[in-house]
């Protein structure tokens, strides 16, 4: 036998307890306004490919273009965004203000170091790095460190790191042991 739903009370009892924990009308039903935290969080897979789409718009510049590659709304895209402020509007182009954290392997002075790096480009540059080192591995062509004499990361409390382009040091440290890239970066959230 079927149980007979009383949808009113339900409702009623969801907006009390959204209430309790200091939610918004709106936030209790499941529809966050503009500027509110949804009470679901997100699922891995839908990070996933939010992160492929913001990746996909700092290549291409192209939000619908963009979204339409991951698979996900552009007004998904949107929102996540705005919601983690990694875009600014300027004009008819964006700007991109990703200051996320990043634990990166950091290459210095001889020695592999986790670090923490306050934004994209510091990121970048470590990443860069990284993969010139790989590439000296394997091909033993000391031009490829070149780029990075003289350069250094910025940790997430100021503290400077310069890159290790002591090709002995880096033999040093591959014959030590070996990592793979996926261990080597990842977003602290």
């Amino acid at each position: 036998m079927r149980r007979i739903r009383d949808h009113k009370k339900e409702y009623a009892r969801r907006i009390a307890n959204a209430a309790k924990r200091g939610l918004s009308r709106s936030q209790a039903r499941g529809h966050a306004r503009s500027g509110e935290a949804s009470i679901r969080s997100a699922s891995t897979k839908d990070a996933e490919r939010l992160e492929a789409a913001y990746k996909a718009l700092r290549q291409s510049g192209n939000q619908s273009a963009a979204a339409k590659s991951a698979g996900i709304a552009p007004e998904r895209l949107r929102r996540f965004l705005r919601e983690n402020a990694l875009v600014e509007r300027r004009g008819r182009s964006w700007k991109f203000t990703d200051d996320r954290l990043r634990q990166m392997t950091v290459i210095s002075e001889g020695e592999r170091r986790s670090v923490s790096l306050r934004g994209f480009d510091q990121a970048s540059l470590n990443g860069q790095h990284l993969a010139a080192v790989q590439a000296f591995l394997t091909s033993n062509d000391i031009g490829l460190l070149l780029p990075f004499a003289g350069r250094a990361v910025i940790d997430a409390k100021g503290g400077t790191h310069p890159l290790e382009t002591d090709p002995n040091a880096l033999h040093r440290l591959a014959a030590a042991g070996s990592e793979q890239f996926l261990e080597i970066y990842r977003l602290i959230q």
